[in-house]
């Protein structure tokens, strides 16, 4: 009996709390610790990483250590410190300072940190709440990892960095959540990703590798680069990265053995790496950028609950080594024109296959058993009419129902590619009746959309100059400008549509929003005079007017900007408002090669009034002078500046000279007052 009240009366001594708070200056930390058992300290004042490495050496009974008010100071000792680290930056917690601290339950850091290094707080296993400051910009390799009793972490707006393998192995880590000073998410549909003045741009290696809990992450729309393997082996169901613009490269097992149940990316994303989304059985959907350079070696084998993959509207260059294996729920599958080489078993198992199309007029080479275990007899190979018979003549290919599945450019499909083609597709776009309509045929740059695009395209094969339109249509700082005007009731107007353009463009489409109360004349849009080699077409439906301006063969528009390459002819009612816009949207430009630009949209002010009375153009000035973006307003009002990529700011514009600083080159669209105007910083 005496001997387990003396047992009962050790462990409440072990168990007693040893709370301390010192102010401590660099180095001193050692000489003022009295007690090596205290389990709670509390510092304040400076420290340097010697004194991180007598909390290191001494205290391993800390289970809650408070460094809030302690500033962290640079030092460079005359050997190593930690691992084989002498020299320690200010603001930075200290490689493996507080790793391995087996007692460590809750942590808070300096207030002024910025950077956390490598393994600086690796393996405490009871570590369950980590407080990380505002400040914090880079988070070091390994800095979290095998903190397996973790849960959740909050990391600060300012964080740029996770570096590899952060966080690897935190199996209790459930929720990630990146702060933002502004939390609302952009747009009222946005991914949870999206989030405003976040600055992280690059998730290392690893870093959330073997997490098997984590269910929930929000990580910003900054970010630029997903490291390999960054979250394989978690509870993720959701990719969904469309909202993150600047995301250029998701790396290799990114998602492997995830339950990942959708997937999607930005337009612009060029490599999402091999096995990305490999044994993801959950997986349901993804859409694949266009912009995709090639499917990687086993990006989405064993992920057997696709429906649909969709390759047809990417530009690949290549299929990987069982990139598609067992997807045994596809059933049909198109392979872009560019594909020139597809992978060893790269589809084998896709028993599901009732048919695939090719837009490659050369037939890709073949690795080994591409399609092994498909029943290839049963499944129809559509091909380009003009390559048929190098399809039934290739190893592997010829195995296939090989039949042909149209011709480029043939939209009606009387073998032929002619006027009556072009249009075809004009009646298309317009939403008018046509007869046989070969939608495949028609998307010349098989982008999925039909538009002017693919009016060009099929002009350049009438002419034997082939082209392909990129997929990704870029921005343009070019734009379609209409003049202020005025008009009464009952009066006619011909309104001008001038183009303010440094590219040379044969061919555009847009839409004209007309207000309520003014109405295009029946047959009155026509070319201006610095389109009289082009012809027009043009629909009317409620009060937009789709137009398509085209030339046969691809000609530019003419060189004088004063000239006006579109002419509409509006009628006024008395239900025009006493002040309305003409809106002009859906803009897109095309060169004579095929490649074509977005125009952002820019607007006019109606005003009616007397016979005599006429809006003229703003009395605003704007231009650019030294970097510096001048708007000379004749009021108080908003301006919007649209860049080169569509992005919008705001800009409160006061009476007078109002001066923009610190916006960076480039060519803008500034809309102030109805008017659009182009200048260049």
């Amino acid at each position: 009996m005496r001997r387990l009240c003396l047992t009962i009366l050790l462990l409440s001594a072990v168990l007693i709390t040893r709370a301390v708070t010192l102010h401590c200056e660099p180095g001193k930390l050692a000489s003022l610790l009295n007690d090596d058992n205290v389990t709670e300290l509390t510092l304040t004042g400076k420290m340097d990483a010697r004194d991180f490495r007598t909390l290191s050496d001494r205290l391993r009974q800390l289970r809650v250590l408070n460094l809030y008010g302690v500033q962290i100071v640079a030092y460079d000792s005359d050997k190593a410190l930690f691992a084989n680290v002498s020299s320690f930056r200010a603001n930075e917690i200290p490689s493996l300072s507080l790793a391995n601290m087996s007692q460590l339950t809750r942590l808070t850091l300096p207030l002024q940190t910025t950077s956390i290094g490598e393994a600086a707080v690796a393996a405490c296993r009871n570590l369950t709440d980590v407080t990380l400051p505002k400040s914090l910009k880079q988070l070091g390799k390994y800095a979290f990892t095998g903190c397996t009793s973790l849960k959740t972490i909050a990391l600060p707006a300012l964080l740029q960095e996770i570096g590899d393998g952060a966080f690897a192995q935190c199996a209790s880590l459930t929720s990630v959540t990146l702060q933002s000073s502004d939390p609302s998410p952009v747009g009222e549909n946005s991914s949870p990703y999206n989030y405003a003045n976040c600055h992280l741009t690059t998730i290392g290696a690893r870093a959330f590798a073997g997490c098997k809990n984590l269910k929930s992450i929000t990580l910003g729309h900054h970010l630029q680069t997903i490291g390999d393997a960054a979250f394989a082996d978690t509870k993720l169901t959701q990719a969904n990265l469309s909202a993150m613009a600047e995301l250029t490269r998701v790396g290799n097992w990114a998602y492997a053995q995830s339950p990942i149940t959708t997937a999607s990316f930005n337009a612009h994303l060029a490599s999402i790496g091999k096995g990305a989304f490999v044994l993801n059985p959950s997986l349901t959907s993804i859409s694949l950028p266009a912009s995709l350079e090639n499917v990687a070696t086993l990006l989405l084998a064993g992920s057997n609950q696709l429906t649909e993959v969709n390759l047809g509207q990417t530009s690949i260059d290549s299929i990987g080594d069982y990139a598609l294996y067992h997807l045994n729920r596809i059933t049909q599958l198109a392979i872009p024109s560019s594909t020139q080489y597809v992978g060893t078993r790269a589809m084998a198992g896709m028993t599901g296959l009732q048919k695939i199309t090719t837009y490659a007029q050369s037939v890709p080479d073949l690795g080994e058993d591409v399609w092994q275990g498909v029943d290839q007899g049963s499944v129809a190979l559509m091909a380009p009419g003009n390559s048929v018979d190098y399809y039934k003549s290739a190893d592997q290919w010829r195995n296939f129902n090989i039949q042909s599945s149209f011709k480029l450019g043939d939209v009606n499909d009387d073998g032929t590619v002619d006027i009556a083609d072009l249009n075809d597709i004009i009646n298309y776009m317009l939403s008018q009746s046509t007869g046989t309509f070969i939608f495949e045929a028609a998307d010349i740059d098989q982008n999925g959309a039909i538009d002017i695009t693919d009016i060009n395209g099929v002009i350049n094969i009438m002419l034997n100059h082939i082209s392909s339109a990129p997929a990704i249509t870029p921005d343009s700082g070019d734009a379609l400008l209409i003049d202020n005007f005025g008009i009464n009731t009952g009066q006619r107007h011909t309104i001008e549509v001038h183009l303010d353009n440094c590219r040379d463009y044969t061919a555009l489409q847009c839409v004209i929003h007309l207000p309520v109360g003014l109405e295009l004349r029946e047959g009155t849009v026509v070319t201006g005079n610095r389109a009289l080699t082009h012809s027009v077409a043009s629909c009317v439906i409620g009060n937009d007017v789709t137009i398509i301006l085209y030339a046969m063969p691809n000609v530019d528009l003419g060189d004088n900007a004063d000239d006006a390459i579109l002419r509409l002819t509006v009628t006024a009612t008395d239900e025009l408002a006493q002040l309305s816009t003409v809106l002009t949207d859906h803009v897109t430009l095309v060169t004579a090669d095929g490649d074509s630009y977005h125009a952002p949209a820019t607007s006019a002010q109606v005003s009616r009034t007397t016979a005599v009375d006429v809006v003229s153009m703003s009395a605003d000035r704007v231009y650019g002078a030294n970097g510096t973006l001048h708007i000379v307003a004749q009021q108080n009002a908003s301006a919007q500046l649209v860049s080169l990529n569509g992005m919008t700011r705001t800009l409160r514009v006061e009476l007078g000279n109002n001066a923009f600083h610190n916006i960076d080159p480039g060519i803008y669209v500034v809309r102030l007052n109805g008017v659009s105007h182009k200048v260049k910083l």
